[in-house]
């Protein structure tokens, strides 16, 4: 082959080589220009879609938090507004804690400010505790919501959004206003942080006065400050800046080239600015195009279909990460990735947050002990050697502690895990059931199956005690029959045994065994009749209810009370002044009288227990029972003067198994069936009115007419209880 012909098809492959260089070259910067161009295209619009959806979404947030109902009543200038203010105070802070604001002002009418969840190191002075000044203000006297950008606050000492709803009576009238101050670097941190171009790329925000506003943690101070080209590039753009299309531009910024996109946001006319370096954006470009021109067509071959099999492995893998987030966030139970290592929280779902009461991402970052779960060591790590042994984990029941509530209480849980790989990392995922609630049930379930047997004893032990009472009641008379001294039997045997009847009357009588002989007959009887109550309490009720004697029923309650062994033992019932207040003709009322005695029984052991609490304890303890007609009901209250309770123990005091009393004490059942007994099985009606420090008074309404229906069998041990309340016992 002649040299010549080698030669020039040398020639013509390095000339080909040269031209498909130049090409790959030419076509590649611009696809990178143009990629790079559409990234910051989609990067603004999407910053611009994050900051109207953020904007609104706070909107909403200040307009549920003005609804809230104490607010109004907050804003009276009142003894009642201002102990409604110590709610309204915890509802405020309750929503700053849940992470939507960084701070709220309540204010009165007169651009006052009345509350505020401001730290202690940020108090309000004088010359700012009045806002009336302010057109926000003003705007939301007149029933209009107002948003407020303040560049540099006085509060925060940086720019801050504020967003003002009215606070409206139940009339519709505007009583003052709710301001939500919301620290734009907060606001803004979580959209700018995922804005990366390049390697010092990103996005900013703006006022439209050009200043600074928000930048990415990862920022320097400097790297997006705007200089003088850039605010006169904005300033002139700035209606263009509205555009659907906003085109890239060039400016010069620390001796490079920056590519600059903007655009004014409708919702706030705040400046969204994209800016990236133009060298490190097209530097890969570049390097692509030098290394193109060696590339065989074979080669690029299987780099695409290299690349299409990485695409499709890539769409495999986002699918299947799709599918484990739905689940993991729409779990309805509590699931947290954990750090085996340490036992670091990486990431919970929203169940998990709402179950332990705090934020998702005040839980990121602490670990399993301080949130009380496996607060035991030797439990921890039974489950880590299964999860690290075997993989996985099943409904193993563990016990914790509540977190961040104060008293510590112990909670129980089911757990589940499983140890998986995820972004080449390895940990364990934990599912969390609260079994609390079940496990308390479970507990009182078995102690009244205890309490049914043991009511059964005390029937039979009762009737048994009846028998030697018999006996001693008989003996006591037999012995006053026989000291008499003018039964004809007792003088002929006296005679008999040459004994002077009269003497021995009298040496009885000074040694008083006469008053001995009647004090045991008294004791006996008093004995009998409290057995006799404890057998008709006892009992199975009647299916049907019959017309009752109430001052009966209620001397029955007192007496049955007064000779219980609990409130004589540990409450000192004698101790307690008992008034008993029955209006004259009282009208009959059918009721079950064992369940309506129960009733009284069970406020009457409440009372003397509150009362046997009190610090300092009461000189006067006093318990008044009441009976009167009102209204086509008859009214039973039992009042006392004791501690009183608290608002929001009063909301829950028919509630099964709440109870204020410490574990062992009450099962939360008493109050419960109580009110079951009143409204279920008699039609009737039971409240509570109760004031700290005042007392309690706790009122049954039974109707005259008795109920529509039989009252249902029962048994005084406990039986159903109301699916709308219970209490305390």
């Amino acid at each position: 082959m002649p040299e010549g012909f080698i030669a020039t098809a040398l020639t013509a492959v390095f000339i080909g080589v040269l031209v498909i260089s130049g090409v790959a070259y030419r076509y590649t910067r611009g696809a990178a220009e143009e990629m790079a161009g559409a990234q910051m295209v989609q990067a603004l619009e999407l910053l611009d879609r994050d900051v109207s959806g953020r904007v609104r979404d706070i909107a909403r947030r200040t307009v549920l938090v003005s609804q809230e109902e104490v607010l109004p009543l907050a804003l009276e200038d009142s003894y009642l507004g201002r102990s409604a203010r110590v709610s309204a105070q915890r509802r405020l802070d309750a929503f700053v804690q849940a992470g939507g604001f960084s701070h709220l002002l309540l204010v009165d009418r007169a651009g006052g400010v009345v509350l505020s969840t401001l730290p202690p190191t940020l108090p309000l002075d004088e010359t700012r505790r009045d806002v009336s000044d302010r057109e926000t203000f003003r705007a939301a006297m007149r029933g209009v919501p107002a948003l407020e950008l303040v560049e540099r606050s006085r509060l925060t000492g940086g720019p801050v959004l504020v967003t003002v709803e009215p606070v409206r009576g139940p009339d519709g009238e505007v009583l003052g206003m709710v301001a939500a101050i919301t620290a734009m670097d907060v606001f803004a941190r979580d959209i700018l942080d995922s804005v990366h171009l390049g390697a010092a790329g990103g996005a900013y925000i703006l006022s439209g006065t050009g200043v600074l506003l928000a930048q990415p943690a990862w920022a320097g101070p400097d790297d997006f400050a705007p200089d003088a080209e850039l605010l006169e590039m904005l300033r002139a753009g700035g209606s263009a800046a509205r555009g659907a299309n906003p085109a890239a531009q060039v400016i010069q910024r620390a001796g490079g080239q920056q590519l600059i996109i903007f655009r004014r946001n409708a919702a706030t006319n705040w400046l969204l600015v994209v800016e990236a370096d133009e060298e490190d954006i097209l530097a890969p470009a570049r390097r692509l195009a030098a290394a193109s021109g060696g590339i065989s067509l074979v080669t690029l071959a299987c780099v695409a279909l290299a690349l299409g099999a990485l695409q499709r492995a890539m769409a495999r893998l986002r699918q299947s990460e799709d599918r484990f987030s739905s689940l993991f966030r729409l779990s309805p139970d509590s699931v947290l990735l954990v750090a085996p290592e340490n036992g670091m929280v990486e990431d919970v779902n929203d169940a998990a947050a709402s179950a332990f009461g705090l934020a998702r991402r005040a839980m990121v970052g602490r670990t399993v002990y301080d949130l009380g779960i496996l607060s035991d060591e030797d439990a921890r790590q039974a489950v880590w050697a299964q999860l690290e042994g075997e993989g996985t984990i099943r409904n193993v029941e563990v016990a914790g502690r509540a977190p961040d509530m104060g008293d510590g209480r112990e909670v129980f849980h089911s757990l589940s895990g499983q140890a998986m790989d995820i972004g080449g990392r390895p940990l364990f995922m934990l599912v969390l059931r609260d079994v609390t609630e079940l496990k308390k049930m479970q507990e009182v379930m078995i102690q009244t199956e205890k309490m049914i047997s043991v009511g059964g004893i005390a029937a039979g032990i009762a009737h048994e005690i009846n028998n030697p009472l018999g006996a001693i009641m008989q003996a006591s008379q037999n012995m006053q029959q026989r000291m008499n001294t003018v039964l004809p039997a007792n003088i002929v045997a006296a005679q008999e045994a040459g004994l002077d009847l009269d003497a021995l009357q009298r040496y009885l009588r000074i040694r008083k065994v006469d008053r001995f002989i009647e004090d045991i007959r008294a004791a006996a009887i008093r004995a009998s009749g409290i057995i006799r109550h404890m057998l008709d309490f006892s009992r199975s009720s009647a299916a049907r209810s019959t017309v009752s004697d109430l001052r009966g029923l209620v001397a029955r309650a007192v007496n049955l009370a007064a000779s219980d062994y609990d409130l004589k033992k540990n409450y000192d019932f004698r101790k307690i002044s008992i008034d008993i207040r029955m209006a004259d003709n009282l009208p009959p009322v059918p009721c079950v009288e064992t369940e309506v005695e129960q009733v009284l029984l069970n406020l009457l052991r409440n009372a003397a227990q509150a009362l046997s609490g009190m610090n300092p304890p009461r000189d006067d303890p006093r318990i008044v029972l009441r009976a009167f007609a009102q209204d086509g009901w008859l009214r039973l209250e039992v009042e006392d003067n004791g501690p009183g309770m608290s608002p929001e123990v009063q909301r829950r005091i028919f509630e099964p198994f709440y109870t204020t009393k410490p574990p062992g004490v009450g099962t939360g059942l008493g109050l419960s069936v109580s009110y079951f007994i009143v409204t279920k099985g008699h039609e009737g009606r039971m409240a509570v009115e109760s004031h700290p420090g005042e007392g309690s008074v706790f009122r049954v309404d039974l109707p005259v007419g008795g109920p529509s229906r039989s009252v249902p069998t029962r048994r005084e041990d406990g039986g159903a209880v109301p699916p709308d309340g219970g209490a305390p016992s």
